[in-house]
């Protein structure tokens, strides 16, 4: 009997149709969504890497001034003591940055509060080291330093907002550069201060690739009134302007909104007495670390040229002794940005506790060793600069963990710290002439302040534990998700 022809079924043609639409819809939107992410992903580099080098010119901004300052008074015909008033100034500018920055972080896109602190940084420079009057004078420093707290606190800030869970190598990266910069700003202003030109032969070097011409004690660039001072000023300026330009084409090309309105959610969760002691209790640990840092770095060379137990150090060996504890604050900083993807930050701080802790003990019992192991100083310098570098960021990190970090909070580690630079530094400056070893006595006072500090907090956090990370997804989030509504809840909520 021969065979019927078999019917022909519409509907299963419809369906393998159907199927193959479906397939070549996924395989689409799994190119669009990777497209996304490589953009998302770029645009996070990009971004990080030019507050990166906002970084890089805030740590030269702040170390530039006090390398300046003896020829900024020279030439507006005063003496330190007289412009002494600058820092207090420098400091109540930076609080006011840091906390306007925070106030506004929760309404003004990050793009414009980092833009406008890095032009008022720029700009206040480039006048501070132009002005021969001292209202003046405090002015720009006032505006160049409103500037510099709103770049820290915008970009710690901004750093968490755009990493979440993975931001700790690259808030530690930021930091690097802050060093980076602090490290590099000698080399670039020595040529260009008057106590160097003075005991130079640069006045009659007709090969120089700057002519000078000298009067009333201020050294100006020749045809020009603008003093000798500015060049370094200037060119950590332009380097900030660049800055700028280098943000204007991600503002430009990436329709991304980075006003960080999910914060607010977060914090309503949050116990309001909780947040605030938290709050408190980390302002004082920024208060004591940053104090006991600034009062080494400033009285160390002091310290170490003066009538004391051991050898004496002549003016080039207590430089050199300086030069270890800024060269190991550079190098425990680089390190710190890989332990960070290997540790905790809670490892991290122990670990750098432990180190500034047998530092400062030893540098203590200093006046016991030092005929017998003169060298046991240098080795507690550098330890201590190791060690004590990456607590800045570190803490950022730890407190992230257990409280919401939005611009506010930042403002109030900052204040600690520069409170802490102002208030205790006072004591061992009155004492340092007449009692040099004051210097190792209350280094190791406030040393052990931090980290009573630190442990009373670790101990109150715990009692709530570690708050979720899993927030709302960010606009760069948003752009791998929106998409493909399939993605697990919970990878749409990574940060």
């Amino acid at each position: 009997m021969q065979d019927l022809p078999k019917k022909h079924n519409v509907a299963e043609d419809e369906a393998s149709e159907k199927f193959i639409e479906e397939e070549i819809t996924k395989h689409d939107q799994a190119k669009d969504n990777s497209k996304l992410e490589d953009s998302s992903d770029f645009h996070r580099y990009v971004l990080s890497a030019a507050l990166a080098a906002g970084f890089l010119g805030l740590g030269a901004s702040i170390m530039i001034l006090g390398l300046a300052l003896p020829t900024l008074a020279e030439n507006l015909h005063k003496t330190i003591n007289d412009l002494s008033l600058v820092l207090i100034v420098r400091g109540g500018g930076y609080v006011s940055g840091s906390f306007i920055a925070g106030a506004l972080e929760s309404k003004v896109d990050f793009y414009y509060l980092i833009t406008i602190s890095l032009l008022m940084m720029a700009v206040g420079m480039i006048l501070t080291s132009m002005i021969l009057n001292v209202a003046s004078f405090y002015i720009c420093t006032a505006i160049s330093s409103i500037g510099m707290g709103g770049v820290e606190t915008v970009a710690n800030v901004l750093c968490l907002y755009l990493w979440g869970k993975k931001s700790e190598p690259v808030l530690q990266f930021l930091h690097f550069w802050f060093c980076f910069g602090h490290a590099i700003t000698p080399f670039l202003a020595k040529p260009f201060l008057n106590e160097v030109l003075h005991n130079s032969s640069l006045h009659n070097n007709s090969s120089s690739a700057v002519t000078i011409t000298s009067f009333q004690n201020i050294t100006f660039i020749e045809d020009t009134t603008l003093p000798l001072v500015c060049v370094p000023y200037f060119v950590i300026a332009g380097f900030l302007m660049t800055v700028i330009i280098f943000l204007l084409p991600l503002k430009l090309f990436f329709s991304l909104n980075l006003t960080n309105t999910k914060h607010e959610h977060t914090i309503e969760q949050e116990e309001t007495s909780y947040r605030y002691t938290m709050l408190f209790l980390i302002f004082l640990i920024y208060f004591f670390l940053m104090g006991g840092q600034v009062v080494l770095a400033t009285f160390l060379y002091k310290f170490a040229i003066s009538e004391k137990p051991g050898p004496a150090y002549t003016r080039d060996v207590a430089s050199d002794l300086n030069a270890v504890l800024f060269f190991l604050v550079l190098i425990g900083q680089f390190f710190a940005i890989f332990w960070s993807q290997k540790f905790s930050p809670e490892k991290i701080l122990a670990a750098d506790f432990l180190g500034v802790g047998i530092s400062a003990i030893a540098m203590l019992f200093y006046p016991l060793y030092s005929e017998a192991v003169p060298t046991l100083i240098w080795i507690a310098v550098a330890v201590l600069g190791f060690s004590q570098t990456s607590i800045y960021a570190s803490m950022f990190l730890w407190a992230n963990r257990y409280i919401t970090i939005n611009g506010s909070a930042a403002a109030v580690f900052i204040f600690g710290g520069s409170l802490g630079e102002m208030v205790l530094t006072i004591p061992v400056g009155l004492l340092i002439e007449d009692h040099v070893l004051s210097l190792l006595y209350f280094h190791c006072g406030y040393v052990f302040a931090l980290i009573l500090m630190y442990l009373v907090t670790l101990k109150f956090a715990k009692t709530k534990g570690e708050r979720s990370l899993k927030h709302n997804p960010t606009e760069l989030d948003k752009l791998q998700t929106q998409s493909n509504p399939k993605l697990d809840p919970l990878e749409q909520a990574k940060v």
